[in-house]
């Protein structure tokens, strides 16, 4: 079951569209790789770490993942590594400044809405948890996640194009997006996103993008190896959102996780179960994820999908 919260949406009546564009956040980059660095490697060292309810040794049921960014411009075989390993880790495929504005818009709704940001030991852009301040589930949440300055980041030309080669046609993406925001303590849930999407899944992928540079110590995706050729049923589980059999597949699975970086993207079969890592820092742990597939199997029913032109993923 993904992350929710009972925190209220804010009542502000000013749009989020009328923030400050954020292309450019004083020192956001260089405060956010001093956090990041610190327990980098220490991850994998054999410790113990909670994803989702499980709890899972490190270098043992839970290890490095695959990474394909040299296979980014390589279309026939990065399908090939989703269909094989049910995701593909890619580094550095999104404009950094583009990231850190949509990560921006988060922030100021957190500190300015919220007010669930410390700021007395550093900059707002750092996120660090005000108090026990909860978590946020903000999917659905249009003054957030379509704000242009983050729609510049979840629909960029980057990713049509990406998403474009992929499919070897025009793309969709999922107008609803999802914004998680976990604190001390929080993680998500296994679940598969197939679930939510069984009368449309054919050919559909995630793409998780996460806001900021995160260890597994941060709160980190973690994919479930294999769980994506698990037979979903014609059954429909909307409470436990897993696929028949996941319970014993489950007793000896290896999950894979990575630290992450500004900039890098996560893409992965929408029947793949995934989970996140247990957050234990002091600041929030943002990310937001988006749904593809290509337009051509849609039809002529595009119904929730925003449908890229052609000029869009043109090269050049």
């Amino acid at each position: 079951t993904p992350l929710h919260t009972n925190q209220p949406w804010p009542t502000s009546s000013g749009s989020r569209s009328d923030l400050t564009s954020a292309q450019s956040p004083p020192c956001a980059l260089g405060a956010l790789k001093r956090m990041a660095r610190t327990g980098d490697e220490k991850w994998m060292n054999g410790q113990t770490l909670k994803v989702g309810t499980f709890h899972l040794k490190t270098k043992d049921r839970l290890i490095q993942m695959r990474e394909s960014t040299d296979y980014v411009d390589d279309p026939t075989e990065l399908a090939k590594i989703i269909q094989k390993d049910g995701y593909a880790l890619l580094r550095g495929v999104l404009d950094e400044k583009t990231v850190l504005g949509a990560r921006k818009v988060v922030v100021d709704a957190l500190h300015t809405d919220w007010k669930v940001i410390d700021t007395s030991t550093g900059d707002a852009m750092e996120a660090k948890m005000k108090g026990k301040s909860k978590g946020f589930l903000l999917t659905g949440y249009r003054p957030i996640t379509h704000h242009k300055d983050v729609l510049a980041a979840l629909e960029s030309t980057r990713l049509a194009k990406l998403f474009a080669a992929l499919f070897g046609g025009i793309p969709a993406t999922f107008d609803n997006k999802w914004v998680r925001v976990q604190s001390t303590g929080q993680c998500t849930e296994q679940h598969s996103d197939y679930f939510r999407f069984s009368t449309c899944a054919k050919d559909l992928y995630v793409c998780w993008i996460p806001l900021g540079n995160y260890t597994p110590l941060d709160g980190t995706l973690a994919v479930c190896y294999g769980s994506h050729k698990l037979e979903c049923g014609k059954h429909v589980d909307m409470k436990t959102e897993l696929p028949e059999g996941f319970e014993n597949f489950a007793q000896n699975a290896v999950w894979h996780t990575s630290s992450f970086s500004v900039g890098d993207i996560l893409i992965f079969d929408v029947r793949a179960v995934h989970a996140s890592t247990t957050n234990t820092t002091k600041a929030f742990r943002i990310s937001m994820d988006t749904r593809w597939q290509p337009a051509s199997v849609q039809g002529e029913n595009h119904f929730g999908f925003k449908v890229f032109s052609e000029g869009d993923v043109a090269n050049g």
